[in-house]
């Protein structure tokens, strides 16, 4: 169905983006594209669609059922993106006009355009099919369900072929195991081909029959997944193999005893909405950081966790309580913090790429903060900015680029070192290895735990991912419905739960298996307190 053959796609300066690649993909069956940030599977995924950027160059083929993708112009190219394959980008809910409401949405594209036809697409994706809800615009969705409408739009042409680019990134393993189910459905009942883009190596294994693992704009490794997976040839996929994290992983727990509490945050309740429609998201979060001790905060995505860090950070103010740094109490709002508090305490957000200025390059985004808490200028700022930078391991030539010409993953890293910048005694950290591979990401943590060791840093690791907070946290606690539902060492918590809830999210952290193997019927399915069916919304 599609053969790509010494696929070449360069800049304007000759430097490879993709260098002679050769992958196929046979009618319905299942492609894997498996690499680090930045090694070029979103532009092989764009690729398969006939799409270059402006100002590359490439050589080489792409057929589809024997045409030349890459020779279809005008009229020829929209018929084909319309009927043979369909891509949905790392952020689906690009791919929404915010301006249409739902049921438009659904009928763009489509030859059927009937209210039933939007229903039984609404149903097929596991969204309310109802006149109401074909009503709304897409602001007024949950993320999960804009990501359900993205999916539910691109098979509205009834494809052949559907391209998913990272359509797990950032989410937590219920919302990972919903979407993977989702997809494996959809893909089942329509004999679809999918070619499915992704740094993560456990939802590849589920999801394909055949692995393609990508470095630097080459094919370096391709099999069978089971084979690649359990016998890799090369040593470059054994290193990603390695760099999954695993919930057997013993963080270094710090005597905390004798050091000072850096952060204390006392019976926080926060609120979102207002008059009438205002509701507690937090209802008395209680806990502290000391000097040079990781804690995490785990919880399901929107169980407020993001508000928790946006509270203490100075951000979201519509909350009760005390926040206290080295026992002194910090004023609700950032802009009512004197410069010395403000540096102290630091976010790295979740979504890295809006905390950046799209006109500003890089180099800008982490000078700002050092110019501003320290007073540097000159010489010395340029040497702080490249150690920086250094640090968080991405190369030079960033700084002069702007945050639309880096990967997902080195945006994420830039966002560390600007907070790294502030010199801060206390680090939120909000997702932050979420949009990294796990290569990266074993890299990051390891830099982010030493500099903890090193300068007796204070870390609050806000996270869905269980193997990053065995990884990390010497502490865990653990948020249901807004409440803290347990504390405790993390080897305690991840290995013996006290409350149902904990117990849930570890046993839906083991689901994600090989395509070809059958489930543990002995893992619990059924979700505490939860009386919707598996196919919810996910928010």
């Amino acid at each position: 169905m599609i053969t790509v053959e010494y696929l070449t796609i360069s800049d304007g300066r000759g430097r490879p983006i993709l260098d002679r690649v050769n992958v196929s993909l046979a009618a319905g069956s299942r492609l894997g594209i498996v690499g680090e940030s930045g090694s070029g599977k979103t532009t092989l995924a764009q690729a398969l669609l006939g799409a270059v950027a402006p100002g590359l160059r490439h050589t080489g083929s792409v057929r589809f059922d024997g045409d030349d993708v890459m020779a279809l112009r005008g009229r020829s190219l929209r018929r084909f993106r319309r009927h043979r394959i369909a891509y949905l980008p790392q952020d689906p809910a690009s791919t929404l006009t915010p301006t249409m409401r739902v049921r438009r949405q659904l009928t763009e594209l489509a030859a059927d355009t009937s209210i039933g036809a939007v229903k039984r697409r609404l149903r097929e994706v596991g969204l309310p099919h109802t006149d109401q809800f074909t009503r709304r615009y897409p602001h007024e969705l949950s993320g999960g369900q804009r990501q359900r409408l993205a999916l539910a739009r691109v098979i509205a042409t009834d494809p052949t072929v559907i391209v998913l680019d990272e359509p797990t990134t950032g989410l937590d393993i219920l919302a990972q195991n919903l979407v993977l189910e989702l997809v494996d459905d959809l893909v089942r009942s329509r004999r679809l081909g999918l070619v499915f883009i992704t740094h993560n190596l456990s939802a590849a294994s589920r999801m394909v029959d055949d692995l393609a693992v990508m470095r630097t704009g080459r094919i370096v490794e391709t099999g069978p997944v089971k084979t690649v997976l359990s016998e890799p040839s090369e040593p470059y996929t054994r290193q990603l193999i390695d760099a999954i994290p695993r919930l057997d992983a013993t963080a270094t727990e710090p005597d905390t005893t004798a050091t000072p509490t850096a952060l204390t945050v006392t019976d926080l309740q926060a609120f979102h909405g207002s008059g009438r429609a205002r509701v507690p998201v937090i209802t008395g979060l209680t806990f502290s950081v000391h000097r040079g001790e990781c804690v995490a905060l785990l919880g399901e995505s929107g169980g407020g966790k993001t508000t928790v860090a946006r509270s203490i950070y100075g951000v979201h103010t519509d909350f009760t309580g005390e926040i206290r740094i080295d026992g002194a109490p910090i004023a609700k709002r950032m802009r009512d913090r004197p410069m010395s508090q403000r540096s102290r305490i630091q976010l790295v957000p979740q979504d890295a790429t809006g905390s950046l200025n799209p006109r500003h390059t890089i180099g800008a985004a982490i000078s700002a903060p050092l110019r501003a808490f320290h007073g540097h200028t000159g010489t010395r700022l340029g040497t702080e900015v490249e150690q920086l930078i250094d640090l968080v391991r991405l190369p030079g030539d960033v700084l002069n680029r702007r945050p639309g010409q880096l990967s997902g993953g080195q945006i994420q890293r830039v966002a560390i070192a600007r907070a790294l910048a502030c010199r801060p005694d206390v680090l939120l950290c909000d997702e932050m290895t979420s949009n990294l591979d796990f290569h990266v990401q074993d890299e990051i943590l390891a830099l982010i735990d030493r500099i903890r060791r090193d300068t007796s840093l204070a870390i609050l690791l806000i996270t869905h991912d269980l193997g990053v907070i065995a990884q990390m946290a010497g502490r865990t606690l653990v948020l249901n419905d807004g409440q803290l539902c347990e504390q405790g060492p993390t080897s305690t918590v991840l290995s013996n739960p006290d409350h149902p809830w904990t117990g849930y999210l570890l046993a839906e952290n083991q689901l994600p298996a090989p395509r070809s193997a059958e489930r543990n019927p002995a893992i619990p399915r059924q979700r505490p307190t939860e009386t919707e069916p598996l196919m919810r919304t996910i928010d």
